[in-house]
């Protein structure tokens, strides 16, 4: 009985312990170009992530623009608000997320570009 109860319980442990969380799509999408500054990012995940223990970092040429009040919107997703200018140029996102009743963390990044408008060409 002893050892069904313990390898029940190792199977549980692994089986929940070690999942990634996957990320399945984000705002702006990972490769892509937008015609304007950008004000919030969200990234949308195959499970709940906990907002509390996660972080966006948003990088233009190295530079660090704050991303605030992570939250989600009930939706497996994760967003921020974007607290500072965001010009034409490349950027590169950062997450760090852990789901919620989970330990394992996962991480990722994205690029999109931020295209010149007509006006300020």
């Amino acid at each position: 009985m002893v050892r069904w109860s313990c390898a029940l319980f190792l199977l549980t442990f692994t089986v929940g312990g070690f999942a990634d969380v996957k990320l399945l799509d984000s705002f702006p999408k990972s490769g892509g170009s937008l015609g304007e500054s950008v004000t919030d990012l969200r990234l949308w995940f195959d499970v709940e992530p906990d907002p509390t223990r996660s972080k966006i970092e948003l990088l233009n040429e190295e530079a660090r623009i704050p991303v605030v009040a992570l939250h989600t919107m009930g939706e497996n997703d994760l967003m921020g608000f974007v607290r500072g200018p965001t010009p034409p140029g490349r950027y590169r996102l950062l997450w760090h997320t852990i789901a919620l009743g989970d330990d394992q963390a996962s991480s990722g990044e994205i690029y999109f570009t931020i295209a010149k408008t007509a006006a300020e060409l």
